[in-house]
């Protein structure tokens, strides 16, 4: 069975997407850092969220020959210890303990095989047996606490073998709650930095967008996910292809101007429910615009492109958008894909303007 097929057929431990706040912020962060400090290493992953664990990064989107598992923990009790990978809390129904942190990194190593490549427990504190080190694997500490180490995990996987430390690990990073979205837009900016150069991007902007990607990902639950590789990657998932669309859309500077400047350009006489709705269809849209995995989004970009060869645009704006849009008939592939008018009309602005 190759790893195609296990991402298949293996269960989830958990199959909903992440509703707690906290969860997701923590996701988020270090979701974003697995994305960006794989892009000079691998040609070709998806960092996955809510999939078999907190985040997994696959390597291959076709064919995956190695999985990674990351389980997030926020710490406000100090460092982590072995006895506090260990703690198992009382089951709510019936008798018996819960599985602990290790038993459930483990699983993941027993599921895959092969396959796994590492399952790391990752925190915002430190583990005491390292030190102020950043990460470790299990195989790399003392006789005594790997002995401690395989020993728990025999406790509800009582064929695993001292290989398996070879996987397992800590990794310790930044997750704040309460600074969440600070942390994001300061290693987005840092990525932007070093591969477009200098600050010529809208940062917010692409917070935003990659933010909000990350989020559609992690909401979207597991057992609502078609079962090719192809499908988990395109709706739990985002890829390197990805991050190379957004860095393509970022480096030409075709960036969409803000509201206050295509409205000048729109005309007067609009009825305000109409303007208004627009407005804020586009402001939407300047997110989501650099979400190249939104198939439906896609279907209409194209469509409306196609409509706009060609044509030599004529101002004031609002008349000559809805007559493209009546033209090329756009309202039905608009339907067709789930979007409204005000949608329709945010989307031939936002072409207009990155148009030559």
């Amino acid at each position: 069975m190759n790893l195609s097929d296990k991402l298949k057929n293996v269960s989830h431990r958990e199959v909903a997407g992440s509703d707690a706040y906290a969860a997701f912020e923590f996701q988020l962060i270090f979701g974003v850092e697995v994305l960006f400090e794989n892009f000079d290493k691998l040609t070709d992953y998806a960092v996955l969220f809510e999939f078999h664990d907190d985040v997994v990064l696959l390597t291959g989107t076709d064919n995956p020959t190695e999985i990674e598992f990351f389980q997030l923990k926020h710490s406000t009790l100090g460092n982590w210890t072995i006895p506090k990978f260990c703690k198992q809390e009382k089951a709510k129904k019936g008798e018996g303990k819960k599985p602990s942190m290790l038993h459930k990194l483990y699983e993941n190593v027993e599921n895959f095989g092969d396959f796994s490549k590492s399952a790391q427990i990752v925190s915002n504190a430190y583990y005491s047996d390292i030190g102020q080190a950043e990460s470790t694997k299990f195989d790399a500490l003392n006789e005594e606490n790997r002995k401690k180490i395989l020993d728990h995990i025999k406790t509800l996987y009582p064929s695993a073998t001292a290989d398996c430390l070879s996987a397992l690990g800590f990794r310790r990073t930044e997750l704040q709650k309460s600074s969440a979205l600070d942390l994001v837009k300061g290693r987005i900016h840092t990525f932007l930095q070093e591969k477009v150069g200098g600050d010529a991007f809208q940062l917010q902007a692409c917070t935003d967008a990659i933010v909000s990607q990350c989020r559609i990902r992690n909401k979207k639950l597991a057992t609502d996910v078609g079962t090719e590789v192809q499908d988990i990657v395109s709706q739990k998932g985002l890829t390197r292809k990805d991050v190379e669309s957004w860095l393509q859309d970022i480096a030409a500077e075709k960036r969409a101007p803000e509201w206050n400047v295509v409205q000048a350009s729109l005309g007067s006489n609009i009825p305000f429910s109409d303007l208004n709705r627009t407005r804020n269809a586009y402001e939407d849209f300047r997110i989501t615009a650099l979400d190249a995995g939104n198939d439906a989004q896609n279907a209409i970009v194209r469509r409306v492109r196609e409509a706009l060869e060609g044509i030599a645009v004529i101002t004031p704006l609002w008349h000559f958008i809805d007559q493209i849009i009546d033209d090329a008939d756009l309202k039905k592939v608009a339907t067709q894909n789930g979007h409204t008018l005000p949608q329709l009309r945010a989307i031939v602005i936002y072409e207009i303007f990155q148009s030559e």
